[in-house]
């Protein structure tokens, strides 16, 4: 297994009813602000993540196990639109990892998305240069 971090391309957006103190810390529909996106098909911020739909139709039809897509609202932030008035960002879906051992996509203590070799393959065919991939036995031990 692989631990992948991806680029963390902006922050939850207006409308997020987030509280870190419950379960669930988020209740209904994502929302997520890019303050800035440097062209990756998946990007991540707070524990979530996100997909393009193209990059969510290539895990799909590859049969990956251990995931499912949901809604996301996606808007960009005034500095983005000021930086980059002529970017057009392409639509996104939520990456929901529901994975166990043996699936393709697993959570590992709730933040570390870990993926398959054969994941990682299709991962690798679309642009991810802004993540961080490392072999699962990296990820840090819990904060006790």
């Amino acid at each position: 297994m692989h631990w992948i971090k991806p680029e963390v391309a902006g922050g939850l957006g207006e409308g997020a009813d987030y509280d870190v103190a419950r379960e669930p810390q988020l209740l209904g529909d994502l929302y997520f602000e890019f303050a800035d996106w440097l062209g990756d098909d998946i990007v991540s911020t707070s524990g979530f993540w996100l997909v393009t739909d193209r990059l969510a139709d290539a895990l799909q039809c590859a049969g990956l196990t251990g995931w499912r897509w949901g809604p996301v609202h996606v808007s960009m932030s005034e500095e983005l639109v000021l930086r980059k008035p002529d970017l057009e960002l392409p639509h996104w879906y939520r990456l929901l990892p529901s994975g166990t051992e043996g699936d393709d996509i697993v959570l590992l203590r709730r933040v570390h998305l870990c993926v398959s070799e054969r994941a990682l393959q299709v991962l690798r065919s679309f642009s991810i240069d802004h993540a961080r991939v490392r072999d699962v036995s990296e990820i840090p031990p819990p904060i006790l």
